[in-house]
């Protein structure tokens, strides 16, 4: 087995250690509970709180027959348990948006009379699970049933949206409330 020279030096500290250094190193890797090395029992010194990574779950110690789930653990790929209300408000806010020709999420909100946040979170949901489509973004997204269409809906948001409005100048020498002052 080929080594660097840093290795080879990691590999020389290590056969130098004493043995309760190595066995503390290593049940610190494997995540068990801390433990103190040999000596220091009766000094009066608490041990450390365990860190959360190495506190047992509390589900894992009910069933302790059960292996804990990883963190990082895939979930499965069947969509989550929809309550019926929930289930009806997402058929609402669909039947709204493939009625249309493209609409902006706050016109969704009004016609299907939910409020524009559970709107905005159904929209999303719907778009994820490709029954609606999204054209354009931030003011100028519109949904519809139809890529094409909301692609176009929200093409005609953006090309008929006023700008902001310019202040009027005033003639030389009147002042008026909009104009600002150079002193």
């Amino acid at each position: 087995m080929a080594t660097d020279a840093f290795s080879a030096q990691i590999v020389e500290l290590v056969r130098r250690m004493p043995d309760e250094a190595i066995l503390e190193l290593v049940k610190n890797r494997l995540g068990m509970a801390p433990f103190r090395a040999l000596g220091q029992e009766g000094r009066g010194r608490r041990a450390p709180a365990p860190r959360a990574a190495e506190v047992e779950p509390v589900a894992s110690r009910r069933k302790r027959g059960a292996a804990p789930r990883a963190a990082n653990a895939e979930k499965p790929d069947r969509p989550p348990a929809l309550s019926p209300d929930r289930n009806e408000m997402l058929e609402s806010v669909e039947r709204v948006v493939t009625a249309s020709n493209g609409v902006s999420a706050s016109e969704v909100a009004r016609a299907a009379n939910v409020p524009q946040p559970r709107a905005a979170a159904a929209l999303k949901e719907l778009k994820l699970e490709k029954r609606i489509f999204q054209g354009g973004d931030r003011r100028f997204a519109r949904y519809a049933g139809d890529a094409k269409v909301a692609e176009a809906a929200s093409l005609a948001a953006r090309t008929s949206a006023s700008g902001p409005i310019p202040l009027k100048k005033a003639p030389r020498g009147k002042r008026t409330k909009n104009a600002k002052s150079t002193k």
